[in-house]
């Protein structure tokens, strides 16, 4: 008798001789078993296409002793029930899976197993035969994973174009054979016929051959295995070199000369390893569609407006190896099969929908396999192999399945990269069997009356010991029939060709709440345990993010107990379970922490479609867009029908990653609101502050607010909590355009003082320098070479850069906002280039607002910075992608700032009435504050604060993803030419709308409601008379999150407006009423309605009230200047962006000559 085949021999003795030991294998291998049978029942309710193929070759039959097909009333021969249950299993590819040089499927072969052991169960009962128990199963299954699992792990069949089941047909084979009695030769002719039928190519798994096949290609594998066992009993013989013949065997013919490699000798590692899928994404797949979850949020926050398939240009994915081979596919996208192998289809659709990714996402009459906007996002996916993912993949000691995201949004502002690691469902996570149960509760529910399913519960609360003794054919009688909860038999649903699930039962599904908890995992202990270890040093950002939100004022007695922080507001909105962000630390390997440490995560009621909360207004021109922006006046939200539901994020935390993302405070003195957040909110104890040199020479600002850090107030809220060495370093003033020189000192004493909180107090140029000094900390970066890297437009790049983890509290006096964003530039000293670094982890954590702080501040840079946010009000109203929620946002700001200002104005002191500056260049202006006149003081302080309110509202929509348009794409380059920011929106802002106005003439109307009608409802704002009565009800700390934040958007009131000017472009207010405001009066009303009442003209009446620049010329930019300044512009990307599109060099001219 020949020898066969070595690799054979070795299967077969393992089969026929190992011994199982391992009490932690037969555990798993009860749970693999559930999960299986979960499996196929979720494809009998989803899937009509695997209705139609199983069931009796012979319509009608019913076999003898057969086996029971679960979750239906078939009773087929053992040959077709491999077939059908293997393909039930493996359909909507929600299995198990283990990686390896093919990512595999073990649980395939319990199709076969469970086939052909109730048959053999079925038949003892009326032949004497010993009868056969779940003993035997769970053997055949931990046998049979630990076959297909070793030869997977390291011989890749897709290399050779071999399709992956052919393991499972090898597998399968041999304990089949063992199961009905074969003797050891028998069993190796088997195999060796399971070797000789090669395999099936893998052309139906890839483009454009890809189809159903793949969904029963295992149950296939499945039947070929019973019938080569059943075969080989009968006494066929089987080939003993089928692998190593030298011209025809599997090795040279399909190997091209290699021999299989095993990592280990076969014992009971795979089946304690495996992985179970908890989602419906392929398994090297599953850690990505969890980070685009974790991104989703992110992305919703900021851009829900202009629409994610917009709102980002670019995603790249570090992935692994295999990966690129299986699901990394470009083009078109012909059916399920395509979809659910496609790694760039599952995270499309996972963005946009806001939720976990299911089932019928892929079938082709899901609205997202029609999406254009899931097409739009494929193309912007770019998948790359990360060489340490893939050797992690393959360690036996790392067992990853790790992918990496990384967004760049069309500004070319990069968020932090996410990696997830280890997916919910891998074998290290403790709570897999939780979920994997519950996985299963839902889908006996949806085949199963509640009697049946609670009876089949009881198998799974069962011991494993007593497990042993169930007989196969009552295990299986249990889970047969069923199908009839709605009506419908199973084999009625197949052949009437039913195209649905049923309706019922989908419902069911969908408000099932152990389906939602299944998709909030992460609550491994070993995670909790490394997490705890950061909480000592981390309850600043959740306490930061508890405190209440609301515009209240509070009194400024801060002995009073009012004033104190309560308890309840430091907590609510905290999950119990929500993990801080650090304040010091590795960034990168927290974001890796949290993404495979948080207790909530994925959607909550993933298969819901709740009204959504946001509306996207398209581009549009005319009468549409005059419809659109009535629209923005109403409170009732509706769908773009044409797009599917989508729905909202619900308590992911997004506070456990650091986020750019401000509360506000205000109603306090500065020192005092600072000192206290430090103490009790951030718990720092050691701070570096940063302050405007003319602050720190002409004014005792700084001396004031370095005493109160200090401690030395005596006040209760913080006495013991702060020390006399809490300031630990003190930087007075930064050239302006902040050069890398002052940021490189800052970075290294800050390092050297190991401060663990940035307080600014100033404007602008010191806060773009603490941001760029803890991006610079973070990343190890003191030298001009190394600070080069980090910018966004870095040539050379570094592979990570980490996320600024030092929480900064931005004091500022002026106008800019440029505390509210992730955003900072600052200057090269050795090529003068001014260079933005973005980051989400960039911006202030704490924004503090003090009228009288501001009242410092010189009058010119108040008005321009304010003019500033005016023009991203005015922008953001007309712009193209205009939304709801950013009209909002910007005509309240609209109706502060512009009376604000003008107030400033007229009182002569907008901050100029107290000694000191606002961004560091040490000169005074302003006239000396009239102490004695009380009422005015009282005004003035109201009119700063309705400024600095407005400036918040301003930021919002560009933030929130709103394009600009124009006026900040030329402003941009005329910054340049020495003009400030300010300033070229006073000489632009007019001129724009003018030529705007064919195209969004609705919306300017808009912009000048808001600004007439805003004066009278000014008076009911917040920041009135009556605001020191609402504060001592409401507690003293207004902390108002700006959009990309963890709490969900502030709902919007319907626009209203006390003038009679409505959305008709050609209303004239009455101009009685507008004089009856104050600060109107000087305004030449007149001169505007001889001009035709429109924006531009109004805007030029404002801004000259204002005394600020209304010319090119009065800015210094000649008409030589132009050409090249109309070029850059021209390159600039919200002059992209315009309402009217810039297409040549002329229209800017345009623009310029109005300007001149």
């Amino acid at each position: 008798m020949s020898q066969y085949d070595q690799i054979l021999v070795d299967v077969k003795d393992y089969v026929f001789g190992y011994t199982i030991s391992s009490e932690y294998a037969w555990e798993r291998a009860k749970v693999a078993l559930f999960d299986a049978v979960g499996c196929a029942l979720e494809t009998l309710e989803k899937n009509p296409e695997s209705r139609a193929i199983i069931g009796p070759v012979v319509e009608g039959t019913t076999v003898p002793n057969g086996f029971k097909i679960p979750g239906t009333t078939f009773q087929v021969d053992p040959v077709k029930g491999a077939f059908d249950l293997g393909s039930l299993i493996r359909y909507l590819d929600h299995k198990d899976a283990l990686p390896g040089a093919e990512w595999d499927h073990p649980s395939d072969n319990i199709g076969a197993i469970l086939a052909v052991s109730d048959w053999l169960d079925r038949t003892s009962r009326t032949s004497g035969t010993p009868s056969v128990s779940m003993r035997v199963v769970l053997e055949a299954i931990i046998k049979a994973y630990e076959i297909q699992g070793c030869f997977q792990i390291r011989n890749a069949f897709n290399k050779s174009g071999i399709d992956h089941t052919i393991l499972v047909r090898v597998a399968s084979t041999a304990v089949i054979a063992h199961m009905i009695g074969c003797t050891e030769q028998q069993t190796l002719a088997a195999l060796s016929h399971a070797f000789i039928d090669a395999g099936p190519l893998r052309s139906f798994r890839q483009s454009p051959n890809s189809g159903p096949r793949k969904g029963w290609a295992a149950g296939d594998a499945c039947m070929r295995a019973v019938h080569l066992a059943l075969m080989a009993k009968s006494g066929q013989p089987g080939a003993p070199t089928a692998l190593t013949d030298p011209k025809w065997g599997f090795y040279a013919t399909i190997m091209g000369g290699r021999h299989f490699e095993l990592p280990k000798p076969f014992g009971s590692w795979v089946i304690e390893n495996v992985f179970f899928k908890i989602h419906p994404a392929e398994g090297h797949a599953a850690s990505a569609v969890e980070a685009a979850l974790i991104l989703s949020k992110t992305l919703q926050d900021r851009h829900y407006d202009l629409g994610l398939d917009e709102a980002i240009s670019h995603i790249l994915v570090r992935t692994q190896e295999p990966a690129m081979i299986i699901i990394n596919k470009q083009g078109k996208l012909t059916n399920a099969a395509d979809r659910d192998h496609c790694m760039q289809y599952m995270i499309s659709v996972v963005l946009l929908k806001g939720s976990m990714i299911t089932s019928e996402d892929y079938d082709d009459n899901s609205p997202w396999a029609s999406d254009p906007r899931v097409d739009n996002l494929r193309q912007k996916i770019e998948m790359v192999e990360d060489k340490q993912f893939t050797a992690d993949y393959h360690s036996d000691t790392k067992r990853s399945a790790a992918n990496g995201l990384s967004v760049t949004l069309f500004h070319h502002e990069r968020l932090e990269e996410v990696v997830v690691e280890y997916p919910t469902g891998h074998p290290w996570r403790n709570d897999t069997p939780e979920y994997v149960g519950r996985k299963l509760e839902v889908n006996l529910r949806s085949r199963f009356q509640p009697e049946q399913s609670r009876e089949i519960q009881h198998f799974i609360d069962m011991g494993v010991e007593n497990f042993f003794q169930l007989r196969v054919s009552d295990f299986v009688d249990k889970l047969a029939g069923g199908a009839d909860k709605a009506g419908l038999q199973c084999d009625e649903v197949a052949r009437n060709g039913s195209t649905q699930p049923r309706e019922g039962v989908l419902n069911d599904l969908r408000e099932d709440t152990a389906l939602n908890h299944i998709r909030e995992p992460f609550s491994q202990p070993s995670v909790h345990e490394a997490v705890s270890r950061h909480r000592e040093t981390s309850d600043d950002l959740s306490s930061a993010n508890a405190i209440r939100e609301g515009e209240v004022q509070a009194p400024t007695d801060t002995s009073n107990e009012s004033n104190a922080v309560r308890t309840e507001d430091l907590t609510d909105g905290i999950d119990s379970g929500s993990i801080p962000a650090p304040v010091n630390g590795d960034s990168s390997k927290f974001l890796r922490l949290v993404a495979h440490g948080q207790e909530r995560l994925l959607s909550p009621q993933a298969n819901k479609s709740p009204e959504a909360k946001h509306v996207k207004f398209a581009p549009t021109r005319g009468a549409d867009r005059q419809k659109a922006m009535q629209r923005m006046g109403k409170s009732t939200l509706r769908h773009q029908e044409h797009h599917p539901p989508r729905n909202l994020f619900c308590r992911l935390p997004t506070r456990n990653i650091p986020h750019p993302s401000p509360y506000v405070s205000y109603g306090l003195p500065f020192p005092q609101a600072c000192a206290k957040h430090i103490a009790e909110t951030f718990r720092a104890t050691r701070v570096y502050i940063l302050v405007s040199k003319s602050l720190s020479e002409n004014t005792d600002d700084l001396a004031r607010l370095h005493v109160a850090i200090d401690g030395r107030l005596g006040h209760a809220a913080i006495d013991g909590l702060l020390g006399e060495d809490t300031v630990v370093g003190i930087w007075r003033g930064v050239k302006p355009h902040t050069f890398y020189s002052d940021i490189i000192k800052i970075a290294q004493e800050v390092r050297d003082t190991n401060a663990n909180c940035l307080v600014t107090l100033g404007g602008g140029s010191l806060t773009d320098a603490a941001k760029v000094v803890v991006f610079a900390i973070a990343n190890s970066t003191f030298t001009p070479t190394t600070l080069s890297t980090l910018p966004f437009d870095s040539p050379n790049p570094p592979t990570h850069r980490h996320a600024a983890t030092i929480p900064i509290i931005s004091i500022p006096t002026t106008l800019s906002a440029g505390e509210y964003t992730p955003i900072a530039g600052a200057t090269d000293d050795s090529t003068h280039h001014k260079h933005s670094f973005q980051d989400p982890s960039l911006g202030p954590r704490l924004v503090i607002l003090d009228p009288d702080l501001a009242a410092t501040t010189p009058l010119r840079v108040w008005l321009s910075t304010g003019v500033r946010a005016v023009d991203h009000c005015v922008e953001a109203i007309c712009s193209a992608n205009a939304s709801e929620i950013g009209t909002g946002s910007a005509v309240r700001g609209l109706r502060r700032l512009v009376s604000g200002l003008l107030g400033a104005k007229r009182a002569g002191e907008g901050g100029g009435s107290r000694k000191g500056s606002g961004d560091g260049d040490g000169r005074i202006d302003g006239n000396e504050w009239a102490k004695d006149e009380e009422e005015k003081e009282k005004e003035q302080r109201e009119q700063r604060l309705s400024c600095q309110l407005g400036a918040l509202e301003a930021i919002k929509a560009p933030l929130g993803g709103v394009s600009m348009g124009a006026s900040h794409g030329i402003g941009h380059q005329l910054g340049p030419l020495g003009v400030g920011h300010g300033e070229t929106s006073c000489v632009l802002l007019p001129a724009v709308c003018r030529f705007n106005k064919e195209v969004n003439a609705a919306a300017q109307a808009l912009v000048v409601e808001a600004v007439l009608g805003g004066f009278a409802d000014c008076a009911s704002d917040p920041v009135g008379e009556d605001s020191a009565a609402k504060a001592s009800s409401l507690g003293p700390w207004d902390l108002d999150p700006v959009p990309g934040s963890d709490s969900n958007p502030l709902p919007q009131p319907a626009l209203k407006s006390k003038s009679n000017l409505t959305s008709n472009p050609n209303s004239t207010p009455d101009s009685n009423f507008l004089l009856q405001d104050p600060h109107l009066k000087s305004l030449d009303f007149a001169h505007w309605k001889r001009s035709g009442c429109d924006l531009g003209a109004l805007l030029d009446a404002i801004f000259r009230e204002l005394g600020m620049p209304r010319s090119l010329r009065e800015v210094g930019v000649g008409r030589e200047k132009w050409e090249e300044l109309a070029k850059g512009s021209l390159k600039d990307r919200w002059c992209k962006t315009n309402p009217v599109r810039l297409k040549e060099v002329g229209d800017v001219l345009r623009i310029l000559e109005m300007c001149e």
